[in-house]
């Protein structure tokens, strides 16, 4: 044998061994945990005050762009009237004018909210989910720990060519059962 080939051995031997050892492998079904969190339920509830206060403020500014929009159609007609006088025409084509320039603003503002008030909700979505998952994480290292798993992970993600990271998984892997015995009973 020559040394190239005992070089070659030598690190499939290597490699083998490495992955024997990292045989202590457990999973998570983390949209599991996450739906049963105590948190989760108390979380969506704020979100949904969160998106209903919203619709409220939004419905507001509808009414009065439509009260704007209603007074414009009036002015406009106005404004055709061929029995005013032509001072009282060019008066109501100004107003007209003015009312466009607070319909496109109502209509910008109106935007803006609803443009503002998705990324408050997503930005808030997104905190108390990662407060979620850091208390799953916790619990997840304590069971690891005492399972002594070298590694943990989510049976439900996802991976980049679209299909689940975790191909196959025996029962006993799964600890997600230990992890929601784990969880705080009530969370506020």
């Amino acid at each position: 044998m020559t040394a190239k080939n005992r070089i070659m051995v030598a690190l499939i031997i290597g490699i083998a061994s490495g992955v024997s050892a990292i045989a202590d492998i457990g999973v998570v079904d983390m949209e599991r945990l996450i739906k049963l969190h105590p948190r989760t339920t108390a979380d969506r509830a704020i979100l949904e005050q969160y998106v209903q206060d919203f619709q409220a403020e939004r419905e507001e500014m509808m009414v009065s762009l439509e009260k704007e929009t209603a007074e414009f159609e009036e002015l406009r007609k106005a404004a055709e009237d061929l029995s005013l006088s032509e001072k009282a025409l060019e008066e109501k084509r100004t107003l007209a004018k003015s009312k466009v320039m607070e319909i496109r603003k109502l209509e910008k503002d109106l935007r803006a909210l609803a443009s503002d008030r998705q990324k408050q909700l997503t930005s808030e979505e997104l905190r108390m989910r990662k407060r979620v998952v850091a208390e799953l994480r916790k619990i997840v290292d304590e069971i690891a720990k005492k399972k002594k798993l070298d590694l943990v992970l989510d049976s439900t993600g996802v991976g980049i060519g679209g299909y689940n990271q975790v191909i196959y998984h025996t029962e006993k892997q799964d600890i997600t059962d230990s992890v929601i015995s784990g969880m705080p009973k009530n969370k506020e």
